[in-house]
């Protein structure tokens, strides 16, 4: 009996962390600022000035190709991210080093990464 607690205790655990896990991907607005983008995102400090509702951590962070559902497609950079991310698009203004550049983020939920 204690066994069948304990699966089912780790099986409600389990999915209450999949539930929190959200396919988030980030793009500066000005590629030539893309640099900055990946340096903001990996500085957490940085990352939850610029956007508190990031201020969470993340993994699996890469460059990749992502498209909607029209099949207009863009250079996200994307990651896994452990807390829900409640906005489709949201546009911020973020500092890295002193320099400033603007940045989207979208929820990928919807759409499709490779």
């Amino acid at each position: 009996m204690k066994l069948l607690a304990v699966v089912a205790t780790a099986l409600a655990v389990f999915s209450t962390a999949e539930a929190q896990t959200t396919q988030v991907g980030c793009r500066a607005l000005d590629t030539k600022n893309d640099g900055l983008l990946t340096e903001l995102l990996l500085n957490p400090s940085a990352r939850g000035a610029a956007d508190p509702d990031l201020r969470y951590g993340f993994w699996d962070a890469k460059w990749r190709k992502c498209c909607n559902k029209y099949k207009e497609c863009d250079k996200y950079y994307t990651f896994s991210y452990n807390h829900p991310y409640p906005w489709a698009y949201r546009q911020r203004r973020g500092t890295i080093r002193g320099q400033q550049f603007d940045f989207a983020c979208v929820n990928w939920r919807t759409g499709a990464c490779k």
